[in-house]
């Protein structure tokens, strides 16, 4: 699918803060009750139409629609963050309406990757994560619970080519729409690969970036098994699995050019 639909698309800030945001020294925006997980979230009660959240560490940088109750990512690793809310002035124009920093200190950084998250949004009473539950009920290791997992996208969750030439910028899937209507793109695929398996206890990372034998922009996951992080792709491999016809589950590195993670 085309980059700019899957999370990827420039802003241009201006460094502005308004008089409204001293406010904010005393009053803190940043909930930092689950950093010790990789996550926090946004403690903002004005409206939060057409805002954004920007993360930036060092180099690093990711925005996201400001939402109440989410999650986000700390994913660039250990170290000092700085977050700010950024309000819509015109077209692509944002500014800076609050910032504030905080440090992230993981001592596991599979932390993040078990959790609910902006874009890996799931919980308990979602349909495709009392799917996984039940499909890996019976299941003892690990190994086996990602297979179980890998089997059930690769076998029924189809490719939509529709989809992939309409989808609008800035979607985000939903993993119960795509069990639901049992299709999707490979952000769709990645998503809910990642949902089902950080439900059970499996860190895993929805992945973007580029496959060797794909033109475009493209969504897989690292899985962590056996001490290491291993590449999985359910988009790639349902056309396989579906017809018949054998591939390995377990990906090269040299097939994949990773530009972002989450």
């Amino acid at each position: 699918m085309s980059r700019r639909h899957m999370r990827i698309s420039t802003i241009v800030i201006f460094f502005i803060l308004l008089i409204s945001t001293t406010s904010f020294a005393k009053n803190t925006i940043v909930d930092v009750k689950n950093l010790d997980k990789g996550i926090i979230s946004i403690n903002y009660n004005k409206n939060t139409d057409n805002m954004k959240v920007l993360i930036t560490k060092g180099n690093n940088k990711e925005h996201y629609n400001l939402k109440s109750g989410v999650n986000y990512p700390l994913q660039f690793g250990n170290g000092e963050y700085t977050i700010s809310i950024l309000k819509h002035v015109n077209g692509n124009q944002y500014k800076i309406v609050a910032t504030e920093k905080v440090n992230l200190k993981l001592k596991d950084e599979k932390q993040l990757y078990l959790q609910s998250t902006e874009i890996v949004n799931w919980n308990e009473d979602m349909l495709a994560i009392k799917k996984a539950k039940d499909l890996t009920k019976n299941v003892k290791n690990n190994q086996e619970k990602v297979k179980v997992i890998y089997d059930y996208v690769t076998k029924n969750i189809k490719y939509d080519d529709k989809k992939a030439n309409t989808v609008e910028t800035g979607y985000i899937p939903s993993i119960d729409e795509t069990l639901k209507s049992q299709s999707g793109i490979c952000y769709d695929y990645s998503v809910l690969t990642a949902a089902m398996l950080r439900s059970i206890d499996i860190p895993t990372k929805l992945v973007m970036g580029y496959k060797n034998d794909i033109e475009k922009y493209h969504a897989w996951n690292e899985v962590y098994l056996d001490g290491k992080w291993i590449n999985l792709d359910t988009t790639y491999d349902s056309a396989y699995v579906q017809k018949d016809v054998p591939i390995n589950m377990i990906k090269s590195n040299s097939e994949y050019k990773i530009e972002k993670n989450y």
